[in-house]
């Protein structure tokens, strides 16, 4: 059993809300079998006509993550976009008429995943809300607990391979994993209606990918907004999917989606929607097929307005060679020789014991991963 640290000024008071709001509302526990099958989840009477049609709304929040999903008038949320995605967030639950969720998952701490979170346990009620491994003591993460804390609900951390049901649709989640870093501590979800597979990766990078065990999907929800981290070649190879969803910010400063990732994806011939190019996306799973309101995107990368773009097109019968090179000049960032990725601040707590701190152009760093805690932040 994992106890979540909220390491704020207002960690007395939070703890002293959690203990009087719940005996174990400040733990993270693992569910058990009745919860993890969807038991507290409200009986329909035999009157109720059920339909096998699931909608799959992906929100236009830019460059993070907030996914909508409907089943027979029961819906379920996964992640909330970031901080100042609030009001929209809210307000386009609302005018899909959801009046309760059934579950929401936070597929990781980041504020690009979580940020609006207290706005929608605030505004909208909620029946369970499932949480990742893994601690963290910024703000946002702090307003979201407090939030569930007012709320009575207690964040429990899902076992792997619990399922939970949404209608006529359910999850299960393929990951739940325990690593020092956030992003591959993300909730992967699989979401199966009739016979249409869906593959919600949060921001698992390739060493989660290489681990999960799944194979064919119909929909992926590209992981961590397109870095070159994710969706490896291999991992593409594996699960095979028709059609990608990837939600990203236009003129993003991370220059998400990266080349490599885009290459892949048009080098499998994959039908691609952004958000950066449809802003809402919707798919209509019928249990036998899916649907789009999206048009298809070209094989892109980062959309930025610093940068000279070149259509990747993918052809069956071909190798693909046209590569896209990323912007590599232009704004300052920092890293340490021995680190892995570059930072867009030197105040960085990540950086707060490095003696030696490199600054120049992200060419001249070496680095291709941006740092998650200066996104998050």
């Amino acid at each position: 059993m994992r106890r979540y640290n909220i390491k704020s000024k207002g960690l007395a008071i939070i703890s002293s809300i959690l203990i009087l709001l719940s005996l174990s509302a400040c733990s993270v526990k693992d569910i058990d079998a009745q919860t993890s099958t969807g038991n507290n989840s409200t009986k329909e009477t035999n009157s109720v006509v059920t339909s096998n049609e699931s909608e799959l709304h992906f929100i236009d929040t830019g460059n993070s993550d907030a996914i909508l999903i409907k089943n027979n008038n029961k819906f379920a949320l996964i992640d909330g976009g970031d901080n100042d995605d609030e009001e929209r967030v809210v307000s386009y639950l609302k005018d899909q008429g959801v009046k309760e969720l059934e579950h929401i998952f936070a597929t990781h701490p980041h504020a690009d995943h979580i940020g609006g979170l207290d706005a929608v346990v605030n505004d909208i009620p909620v029946k369970n809300v499932y949480v990742s491994n893994g601690d963290s003591d910024s703000k946002t993460y702090s307003a979201f607990i407090y939030a569930m804390a007012n709320k009575g609900l207690s964040p429990s951390v899902p076992l792997l391979n619990s399922e939970f049901k949404l209608g006529s649709g359910k999850f299960k989640v393929i990951s739940a994993a325990n690593e020092k870093d956030p992003n591959n501590n993300s909730l992967v979800l699989e979401y199966v209606n009739g016979n249409d597979k869906v593959l919600l990766m949060g921001d698992a990078e390739e060493k989660i990918e290489r681990e999960l065990d799944v194979s064919d999907v119909d929909l992926l929800k590209v992981g961590h907004h397109g870095s070159r981290s994710s969706s490896s070649s291999s991992f593409i190879d594996k699960i095979n999917p028709k059609y990608a969803v990837i939600l990203v910010g236009a003129n993003n400063k991370y220059g998400h989606p990266h080349k490599e990732t885009m290459y892949t994806l048009a080098s499998k011939n994959i039908e691609i929607h952004r958000s950066d190019e449809c802003g809402h996306i919707v798919f209509k799973s019928s249990g036998n097929g899916l649907s789009v309101d999206c048009k298809v995107s070209a094989y892109t990368p980062s959309i930025n307005t610093n940068s000279e773009n070149t259509n990747i097109k993918p052809d069956k019968n071909s190798t693909i060679t046209t590569i896209v090179e990323d912007n590599t000049k232009g704004d300052i960032v920092y890293w340490t020789s021995n680190g892995k990725s570059y930072h867009s601040t030197k105040f960085c707590p990540t950086l707060s014991r490095s003696k030696t701190i490199n600054s120049g152009t992200q060419a001249e760093s070496g680095k291709y991963d941006p740092c998650d805690r200066c996104i998050s932040n």
